[in-house]
């Protein structure tokens, strides 16, 4: 016999869901050295305990409901499988190994492969969580309607600086682009972020396919997540990247177990072999802003690349680059080294991080 009725439970659940405090401290504990150590090298022991068994190697597509969606290689069919609950968080883009069962049952994922690189979108009650492994770029899709914020591109090039990892920029609807006053600005804004090491742009207009060759070029054989904000046509891009995506979807819903494709879950696609041979594209459709608040100050300096070499040779050392007399980074700006927006934009997001902190 329950000690409380079925009401009370459901509001005891609901009242701790309410008053649960944030994750943010404890999700901002790391591992020492040697605790990474011990860690890698037992994980390393499993991988080849399983290689030995041989386990199958695949590639994850997406995590959907109750089933993790996998493919062993390109053109293969896709395939649900279960995992074990130890390994944590899996994402597309993640490299597993696989063991074959003996019976009908789902193949179960054992381990998954060490990450050459992995994004995290960063939750205040749930601490961080992985959406996107072992890629090489990340597609932001930007346009003039609605007009982008630079404020947020620089959250997205602090992100790819971090995380290790190129940016590539697609500006959309070139088409209408035509008013004086929007071209102005966004010649200005490019002329700014155009001299950003690993930043790369491409101007175009998806309904027109203005620049589409441009974009597939740099799309080649290469692993690449996208994103934009809402009305940017980040849907119909990846229409005209990936022209068999409903066909990619259907399988991958068909062995997911639901009964249509409907997730905001990443999703890894394979793009037009013709035009971007073995490049793959990652589509993430909850995610759509990268928050920066809960990252160390090294972290943020290290993302404005034109800034960070400024850094440590000011008068003071402990300058707060907005006051002090003899501040290198504003003495730069000062010479045109560095842009007002920019250096505007770099004390914004250093101060939501210091708050974020106290």
């Amino acid at each position: 016999m329950l000690p409380y009725s079925p009401f009370c439970i459901d509001f005891i659940v609901q009242w701790h869901s309410m008053t649960r405090k944030p994750l943010a401290k404890y999700s901002n504990r790391k591992l020492s050295k040697k605790q990474k150590a011990n860690v890698s090298k037992n994980l390393q022991k499993r991988i080849t305990k399983l290689r030995r068994q041989n386990a199958m190697e695949a590639t994850v597509i997406s995590h959907m409901g109750y089933n993790i969606v996998v493919q062993t290689a390109m053109n293969t069919p896709v395939f649900a499988c279960d995992w074990r609950q130890n390994l944590g968080a899996i994402c597309a883009g993640d490299q597993v190994l696989i063991s074959r069962p003996d019976n009908d049952e789902n193949p179960v994922i054992e381990a998954i492969l060490p990450r050459q690189t992995v994004i995290e979108k960063q939750n205040v009650y749930r601490g961080a969580k992985p959406f996107a492994a072992n890629i090489e770029q990340i597609l932001v899709i930007i346009t003039h309607q609605p007009m982008f914020q630079p404020s947020l591109l620089d959250r997205y090039l602090i992100m790819a600086n971090m995380v290790g990892i190129d940016s590539l920029i697609y500006f959309n609807k070139t088409d209408i682009l035509t008013a004086n006053r929007d071209i102005e600005k966004v010649s200005y804004l490019y002329e700014i972020y155009k001299k950003i090491p690993n930043v790369r742009w491409v101007f175009g207009s998806i309904k027109t396919a203005n620049g589409l060759a441009n974009l597939q070029a740099e799309l080649s054989h290469r692993k690449t997540v996208v994103t934009g904000q809402s009305g940017v046509g980040k849907s119909t891009l990846i229409n005209a990247l990936i022209p068999d995506i409903c066909v990619q979807t259907k399988s991958i819903s068909a062995v997911s177990g639901l009964g249509r494709h409907s997730t905001t879950n990443s999703t890894l696609y394979h793009l037009d072999k013709t035009t971007m041979g073995d490049g793959v594209l990652i589509d993430t459709p909850g995610v759509r802003s990268f928050d920066t608040y809960h990252l160390t100050a090294e972290a943020i300096e290290r993302g404005f690349a034109e800034i960070y070499p400024f850094l440590g040779h000011c008068h003071f050392s402990d300058c707060s680059h907005t006051h002090e007399k003899n501040c290198a980074v504003k003495i730069a700006l000062k010479n045109g080294n560095i842009s007002q927006l920019r250096y505007d934009s770099f004390l914004q997001i250093l101060t939501e991080s210091q708050h974020h902190e106290q």
